[in-house]
């Protein structure tokens, strides 16, 4: 007994301090990030409104950098790229397409350059502050300063995310450095932004903490997108030092969407973790709606498993990837099919896993989802059911063989294949954490983080259906050539194959986990 209790107590204090850790790499580096828009709000954005000769000036600073590329140079064209060159060369910027999207907000319409100043002016205080209102610790020791700091913020996120919305309206995706991903997913976000502050406020109102702080994560997540775009670019540097800044910018457009959501994701769980817990809270009306419908759907639920596990038999065991879908060489370049395929015929046995193990562990998930949703199972212990023990150990094969087969396909410079891997490396790895997470709380018997892990699993194994699907969808679009060539036909479909976990956030605000503080 007195050894359990210590190892309990070794993990609750390593809990938190992963999670200060956590909040605290959160904080600073959204700081950091809204300082250097403000600083690039007060200077670069404004440039057309007090100077007359702006488009004139920021051109001769492209071509002294281009010329001389140095942060002293550099910093003449944007601060955000000088600062963004302390982790890398100047010279990786200014051979990158950034120089001729610095020209381009000097010389687009004025009414784009009033919406792109106002988004960016407007967004500094949410993200320099906002992730004070995360940190447990702080809020309950400042509650006035978390208040104010709150008001500040649901007032000015609508002017910054409607103005960022209006520049969309306003600029075609070919005008945008991340191109036709970024302009989609940016509607997105956005949209989620405006939305999840509305709820925020009427949860506030309600007096459903717990529910406010789970959408005041999800919009504050949304505004991260832009900043966690350069800090990415940063970041990614030192793993892949020969690859050109246009290739590294599809990586992390890649990265973005699971990315943002599992820090929406981290930022719950670290305030739950702080929480009193709640075993007698009634459910949301929403969630028994949710469970109800899911418990109603099996039959289908069922036959999309089949489906599935179909799918990655016919697309990794018989067939090689994208080689076995014919719309995919209008859409992706040759080389990185190609790559794909050597991949997949050099390893045959790792491809016949992960398209098993996927395939497997979607009905696996299901079931034991079902079992824990249903009263009757869960008095019999359905946590502790032979389904549920499968379960993870499919999902952790399934997301190493993914990691695996992406790591082996890796990047190549130059946009040669694009954004390469990436897909099946992040998934995997996603998949595998969600994996072991469901291991756990089935060990430790937490029923709500085995309900909320599964739903994670659910919607996380279906990514490679999801991206051919996608991919063919795209194809029916009759993208313009020059999209294509910049990568948005195999990009797009890339970023869509991880598009369920929006449906996973939902259940993090509404279930059971979220609202018991588990």
């Amino acid at each position: 007994m007195a050894q359990k209790e210590a190892s309990m107590r070794f993990w609750g204090g390593l809990g938190n301090m992963l999670s200060l850790g956590f909040i605290l790499s959160i904080v600073v580096a959204m700081g950091l990030s809204g300082w250097i828009a403000l600083q690039e709000g007060t200077h670069r954005f404004m440039l057309p409104f007090t100077t007359e000769n702006a488009v004139q000036r920021i051109t001769d600073a492209v071509s002294v950098a281009r010329a001389e590329p140095t942060l002293e140079r550099l910093s003449g064209v944007s601060d955000e790229l000088w600062a963004l060159s302390l982790f890398s060369t100047a010279k990786r910027f200014t051979d990158s397409k950034l120089m001729e999207q610095g020209i381009y907000y000097a010389t687009m319409p004025k009414s784009n350059q009033v919406a792109i100043a106002v988004h960016v002016l407007f967004s500094v205080f949410c993200v320099m502050f906002g992730g004070l209102q995360f940190w447990p610790a702080f809020r309950k020791r400042f509650m006035k300063v978390h208040r104010g700091i709150g008001a500040i913020y649901i007032a000015t996120v609508p002017v910054a995310v409607v103005a960022a919305l209006c520049y969309m309206a306003l600029t075609p995706p070919h005008h945008i450095y991340d191109h036709l991903v970024a302009w989609v997913a940016l509607w997105i976000f956005g949209v989620l932004a405006l939305v999840s502050i509305t709820m925020a406020i009427r949860a506030l109102k309600a007096r459903r903490i717990f529910e406010h702080q789970a959408w005041m994560a999800l919009s504050f997540g949304c505004l991260l997108v832009a900043p966690l775009l350069r800090l990415d670019w940063a970041l990614l540097v030192p793993f892949f030092p020969d690859i050109d800044q246009e290739t590294l910018n599809l990586v992390t457009m890649g990265l973005m969407l699971p990315e943002v959501l599992l820090i929406v994701y981290g930022l719950v769980l670290v305030n739950r973790q702080y929480a009193r817990p709640m075993k007698q809270r009634a459910a949301a009306a929403m969630a028994d709606l949710g469970a109800a419908l899911y418990l109603r759907s099996m039959p289908l639920i069922y036959g999309i498993a089949a489906a599935l596990l179909a799918f990655n038999v016919m697309f990794y065991v018989v067939g090689h990837g994208m080689s076995s879908i014919e719309v995919a060489s209008a859409l992706v370049p040759a080389a990185l099919i190609m790559r794909e395929q050597s991949v997949l015929m050099a390893h045959p046995m790792i491809a016949a896993g992960f398209a098993v193990a996927c395939g497997l562990a979607f009905p696996a998930a299901a079931l034991t989802l079902k079992q824990c949703l249903s009263r009757a199972d869960e008095a019999a212990g359905a946590s502790r059911g032979a389904t549920s023990l499968l379960t993870p150990w499919l999902a952790l094969a399934a997301g190493i063989s993914s990691c695996f087969l992406g790591w082996r396909m890796g990047l190549a410079p130059h946009n040669v294949w694009l954004s390469g891997g990436t897909m099946y490396t992040v998934n995997g790895l996603v998949i595998a954490g969600f994996g072991a997470l469901l291991l756990m709380a089935r060990s430790n018997r937490k029923q709500a983080l085995m309900k909320e892990s599964l739903v994670f699993l659910l919607c996380l194994l279906p990514f490679p259906a999801l991206f051919f699907l996608t991919l063919q969808i795209v194809s029916w679009l009759h993208l313009p050539a020059d999209y294509i060539a910049a990568g948005q036909g195999f990009v797009l479909p890339a970023g869509a194959s991880g598009s369920l976990l929006f449906v996973a956030i939902i259940h993090v605000v509404y279930g059971q986990a979220t609202r018991e503080h588990n």
